[in-house]
């Protein structure tokens, strides 16, 4: 399991590793773009105390979900 912590390539924020079925994106960012599974966030401080991603979003991401039914 890769408990090292990782910043996100496509909203720059940090997020543990072992949380996200792709290496170089956020849980949140590989749901939206790709349609892995998400993480269940619960927020506590402003970051998720499971995947520690910080509910950062690129415009990209925001548009997409946005147009998202």
């Amino acid at each position: 399991m890769d408990n090292s912590i990782k910043v996100c390539d496509e909203c720059g924020s940090e997020f543990l590793g072992a949380s996200s079925a792709m290496a170089g994106l956020c849980p949140e960012c590989a749901h939206v773009l790709y349609g892995y599974e998400n993480c269940a966030h619960v927020f506590e401080n402003g970051r998720c105390i499971k995947c520690l991603w910080d509910g950062s979003v690129s415009r990209f991401i925001s548009e997409n979900k946005e147009n998202q039914p």
